[in-house]
This record gives C-alpha cells, structure tokens and sequence, in this order.
C-alpha cells in the first residue's frame, strides 16, 4: 500500500512522529490536536482573494484567524502581510495611529493609512482561533465517547478491577487486545486476584445518539461563525424560524466579508492595486444576501 510502504521508505521524516500518534490516536490530545488543524483549515478556505498572488491570501487570513488583525505594507517591492500591534492613542480606547509590524526578519513602525494598511478579521478586531479550539475540545470530547462506546460495546462485562501486578498486567494485555479487535483473555481469572464490578461501562447515549451530537457540533461549528450547514432536522422547520436563523447566521459573516472588502478598497487606493475578496464559491448568495441552498456538509 502506498502510504505505508512511502513511511518505511524512511524517505518521510515524519514517519517516527506518526508511528508514536499512532498509539495515543484515541486519545484527546491527539484528537484535539486533530480537530484544532481541520477546523483551523475549514476557517482558511471561508473566503477567496483576488488580484494578488500567492501566499498572500493565505498569510492574510492565517494573520486574521489567529490575531484578529494584520498590516499591509510594501516590503522589498512587495506587497507583505505582518504581524504586528496598535500603539499612538487618539480619543477612542480602539483606535490608533501607529502599528508595529513584525517578523522573524522584519520589524518596524509605520502609520496607518499613510503607509501600511490594516485588515481586520471583523469590526471588533476579534481573532476566530478561539472559536477554532472551543470546538476542538468539543469536537475531542465526542470523539473519545464515541471510541470509548465502540469499544466497550464489545465487551458486556462489567469494569475490571485487579488486586496484584500479575492481574493487571493481565487486565492491560486483554484490554489492549480487545481495542485491536484481537483474540485475548484474561489468564487465570480465579487466581490472580481479578474482578469485575457490576457497573455498566456503557455510556448514557447510544452510538447513534454519539455520532448526532457530533454532527450538531460541526453545523453549530459553521452556524457560529455565520454560516449555514446542510443538517438533517427531525421536524419541520416553520417560515419564522428560517427567517430568524438566516438573520443571525448573515449577522457574523457578513461583519467578516464587509471588513475584508474595506480593507481590499483601502489598499487598492494606497497601492494601485485591484484586490477584491469574496465567499467561497461552495458558499452561495443571492443578491438579497441571503443564503440559496445549505451547502456545507457535516458527514465528515
């Protein structure tokens, strides 16, 4: 098989950092660790940007994402995103007149409007990285749930308790065996000092429940940031409740769009450039800025 035979090849450096996941895969560090990289990734591909080349609309909104702002400036003969900070009071706590620009070969001091131009993420200057690890965690926690009752599922006892060193090294050969979906047993049950309590390791949601917790994580992952997920209701949805979601989705994205497209007019007069920015196409408008058709999936 192609991937692992490329791993053995030891032509991929990462290979001993996989291997290693490998064996805390089914943990909530590595599923958190999982979730933060996809839903930053879904983030990124949120908006489009024209009239400029790459990487800079992808070190726009890695900037956006993470800091909730970042500056423009020609550098080298090269329009360049930074890092950077608000400094220069003026009357407003929010306001300022100077930002210093950084980065691991770069710093430096510019005014705004004059020679650097600031994108802001939304009209508060709020970063979504936050929003990215919230769910995360949510996301991680409804992960090891489902794992956990997967696998417990396969074994109807009760929880194992062991009374010596032999038992438990006993109890952790099955245990591992059994996650594997291999054949194992516990040696000498009668002897070693092993037992098991009556209580159910089964959670209170079934698998299917699991799995539909998950999926309203992803949809309320989107419908957070103002966007609307395709999503399966149980019941009919009246005219009013559509009317009203649909409001409060536009309310944050279109806060986002409205931001980065005056960004895009201010550097444009600053510049000379002709950068425009707009939904991702999967993401469609009508005129009335409303959304057409539901077309973010959640079966991931």
């Amino acid at each position: 098989m192609f991937i692992q035979d490329a791993m053995r090849s030891g032509e991929y450096d990462g290979y001993k950092i996989f291997k290693k996941s490998i064996q805390n895969a089914c943990t909530y560090p590595e599923y958190f660790k999982y979730w933060r990289e996809n839903l930053f990734e879904r983030l990124m591909r949120l908006f489009i940007w024209d009239g400029m080349d790459d990487p800079l609309p992808r070190e726009i909104e890695e900037r956006l994402i993470l800091a909730g702002h970042c500056g423009i400036i020609q550098y080298k003969d090269k329009l360049t995103a930074f890092f950077g900070s608000f400094f220069g009071p003026t009357v407003y706590q929010d306001e300022w007149t100077s930002y210093n620009v950084h980065s691991p070969i770069y710093s430096g001091t510019y005014d705004i409007g004059k020679d650097i131009c600031i994108i802001n993420n939304n009209s508060l200057r709020n970063a979504t990285f936050a929003h990215v690890s919230h769910y995360a965690s949510l996301l991680s926690h409804a992960e090891v749930t489902l794992m956990m009752q997967l696998v417990n599922c396969r074994d109807a006892g009760g929880t194992p308790i062991a009374k010596t060193e032999k038992a438990k090294q006993s109890l952790l050969d099955y245990q591992g065996k059994l996650f594997n979906g291999k054949i194992g047993y516990v040696s000498d049950l009668g002897g070693v000092g092993v037992e098991y309590l009556g209580a159910d390791r089964h959670t209170q949601l079934d698998i299917n429940a699991v799995w539909d917790v998950r999926t309203k994580l992803m949809k309320n992952f989107y419908a957070d940031i103002g966007v609307r997920a395709s999503f399966d209701k149980k019941s009919n949805t009246i005219v009013d409740e559509v009317t009203s979601d649909t409001s409060m989705l536009l309310y944050n994205v279109s806060d986002m769009l409205n931001e980065r497209k005056l960004a895009c007019d201010r550097v444009n007069d600053m510049f000379g450039t002709s950068w425009s920015v707009r939904l991702s196409d999967e993401i469609q408008y009508n005129d009335q800025n409303e959304p057409e058709q539901e077309v973010i999936r959640d079966d991931v």
